[in-house]
């Protein structure tokens, strides 16, 4: 058994409630592959109406399962960047103090992704060079790999400086990730030659060509993006998270129409089995101090099941470059 890795998880932060994610943390307690255990950060009486609903008492006194009392409520007005300082016991802040602290190794939250981010840089701050950080997500190909596309959601208005950040943080990202150097990098646009697009993608394309000559392939379209052509799709955060959601549905409209019999089926099923949020559960946020992920905010029991999962093998391996979309409970 390797070192027991600690991870404190917004009890409050997703949209089906307190319950729906104590549910997840105790599957996940239970099956994990890593040894873990969970801080549920959060208002006490709920999370132990909930634990004591679903039988997971065992973990409370087996010392794997701890409650953060956290009686902050946060008012949709209040700024990201004031959030930390304005409500320190929040849930979302305290995971993320915890995490400052060395309490914990990793934080997990369903909540509002603003408050994540900003929080999250404040109290971990930036990884050094990096200007903004940004969600990454991997999707599959009609490659031998998947592609990593980023940012998905925390960066909805970019300069051209963030987008390159974007480019170098996801070409270390995949290269470690997968062993291979020099992935190549894209930037998503709405058509392939050099005069198209804003003049934000151009003059990214520009930094991109100076700071890695031998990784940066040019631009790909949105219908290229699952084309196995580049390891990497850079787009700013309102793309990106436009795409990650389709790409889901896309998930959903072959499980409703695809027979259940057919081999091919089977194997159509299994190529895209990754973009059921249920399955990968959580995004890493990469160019911060620390292992931090993000869920969706519809997330189920399953899919905080498989974003603790990922957590823990991020934080078990220092890093989050291997703890999404790959390694499975």
């Amino acid at each position: 058994m390797g070192e027991m890795i600690r991870i404190a998880v917004d009890a409050h932060g997703g949209d089906n409630g307190c319950a729906t994610v104590v549910e997840g943390v105790l599957a996940a307690l239970t099956r994990s592959t890593v040894p873990i255990s969970v801080y549920l950060c959060g208002r006490r009486d709920e999370i132990d109406s909930a634990i004591s609903s679903l039988g997971g008492g065992e973990f409370v006194a087996a010392g794997s399962l701890l409650i953060e009392n956290c009686s902050d409520d946060v008012s949709d007005d209040c700024l990201p960047s004031k959030l930390w300082k304005r409500h320190p016991n929040a849930p979302v802040v305290r995971c993320l103090s915890m995490q400052k602290d060395g309490l914990v190794s990793a934080s997990l939250s369903a909540g509002d992704t603003r408050y994540i981010i900003g929080s999250a840089i404040f109290l971990l701050g930036h990884t050094s060079g990096i200007s903004r950080p940004a969600l990454a997500a991997f999707l599959p190909t009609a490659g031998a790999r998947p592609v990593l596309l980023l940012d998905v959601g925390a960066n909805v208005e970019c300069k051209p400086r963030h987008l390159a950040d974007f480019g170098t943080m996801g070409r270390e990202y995949f290269g470690h990730f997968f062993g291979i150097e020099n992935p190549k990098v894209a930037l998503l646009n709405v058509g392939g030659e050099s005069f198209k697009g804003s003049k934000v993608v151009r003059d990214t394309a520009d930094i991109l060509r100076q700071d890695m000559p031998d990784s940066f392939c040019g631009f790909v379209e949105g219908s290229q993006v699952l084309s196995g052509s580049a390891d990497v799709v850079v787009c700013d955060g309102f793309a990106g998270n436009v795409l990650l959601k389709a790409c889901e549905s896309f998930h959903n409209l072959v499980e409703r129409i695809v027979g259940t019999e057919d081999r091919a089926a089977e194997l159509v099923r299994a190529r895209v089995s990754v973009l059921n949020a249920d399955n990968y559960g959580a995004v890493p946020l990469l160019g911060v101090n620390g292992v931090v992920f993000k869920a969706h905010g519809a997330s189920s029991p399953r899919a905080i099941c498989h974003a603790v999962n990922a957590a823990a093998i991020a934080a078990s391996q220092k890093t989050a470059d291997h703890a999404f979309g790959i390694e499975r409970i």
